[in-house]
């Protein structure tokens, strides 16, 4: 077994941390307090350092590959998801988005082939949006939400999996709200041209079916950006409308075999 990692320049003078990281595939499966897991991932919360603010609460991702397939092509071709999570995870923050900081990345291979990745961060109290937009409407957040979004396609990001699970937040002073993203590895980045809205579709399409809420991010995310306001909302109503549609093709399609 092997194991590259890379460490935030912040953080790569702290012994503690490259300490934790050396051992970190046994640590993972005996240790760390269990916040999230599925089939192919799983989400613990690790003390790093003892009374410091920040390696006091470490957040680990550990990521598996989904088949044979997905193994060979991020241990040959494709860079790991651990990778492209922290890779992201600084671009946000050089950008003024938030995410939680990123601490290092790690990759466990065995014979060469990519076992696990690790994706380590800070701790953040900011909770999910979606008590506070889907069932709320709180206007305000989804201003905060909707210019979030403006300021991500500014800098040519697009999120892919933009849904209410992935989106937190956290109250300022001023009344309005810091809005932070997670699970970013499949976010990309595109710098030869302004992005288009059908360029940036994953991130209208996934996070509710509640119209009133749709119109109104788009509204505040076109007044944001300097786009027509009506063509927006229009655009946007659009591409949820096609997203749907293709959804429920798939939905159907996948459920005449799972009768069989």
């Amino acid at each position: 077994m092997s194991l590259r990692f890379k460490i935030n320049e912040k953080y790569v003078a702290m012994s503690e941390v490259s300490d934790f990281i050396a051992h970190l595939s046994a640590l993972f499966d005996s240790q760390g307090k269990e916040i999230f897991t599925n089939k192919r991932n799983v989400l613990k919360e690790f003390v790093v350092k003892k009374g410091d603010s920040v390696l006091e609460r470490v957040v680990v991702k550990r990521y598996k590959a989904r088949n044979i397939f997905q193994t060979l092509a991020y241990s040959t071709v494709f860079s790991s998801k651990a990778k492209r999570a922290f890779e992201n995870g600084m671009m946000l923050l050089q950008c003024g988005l938030s995410t939680p900081e990123p601490i290092a990345y790690a990759e466990e291979r065995e014979g060469g082939v990519l076992k696990y990745g690790y994706y380590l961060t800070t701790f953040t109290d900011a909770v999910s949006v979606r008590t506070e937009l889907e069932e709320k409407f709180n206007h305000e957040m989804a201003k905060s939400f909707a210019q979030f979004i403006a300021k991500l396609h500014d800098h040519g990001l697009v999120h892919h999996d933009l849904n209410f699970g992935n989106v937190l937040y956290q109250p300022k002073a001023d009344g309005s709200y810091e809005i932070s993203v997670i699970d970013i590895n499949r976010m990309t980045h595109k710098t030869s041209k302004q992005l288009t809205l059908t360029d940036a579709k994953d991130d209208f399409v996934r996070w509710t079916d509640r119209l009133d809420l749709i119109k109104y991010v788009s509204e505040e995310y076109a007044k944001a950006r300097g786009l027509d306001v009506e063509k927006t909302i229009q655009e946007v109503m659009r591409l949820k409308a096609i997203h749907n549609r293709n959804w429920h093709r798939r939905k159907g399609f996948t459920n005449k075999f799972k009768k069989r």
